[in-house]
């Protein structure tokens, strides 16, 4: 479910998908809740932009051996 309210599923999945839900009604109430969800999180989350130097180490890190 969270794959396709993310648009994560391959065209034949999303073609399995969609004709589910046109036969099952607990299964499309339960997608079209998720999806509000995610919308609801959308328009509340606050996002902020990483300090330069922030992502400047971090990206150091990922390039250091462990």
């Amino acid at each position: 479910m969270s794959a396709a309210v993310d648009n994560e599923l391959s065209l034949k999945e999303q073609e399995g998908f969609e004709k589910h839900l046109l036969k099952c009604p607990t299964c499309f109430n339960e997608f079209k809740e998720a999806q509000k969800t995610k919308h609801i999180i959308r328009e509340k989350i606050t996002r902020f932009k990483a300090p330069p130097s922030l992502v400047k180490s971090i990206l150091e890190l990922c390039d250091s051996p462990i």
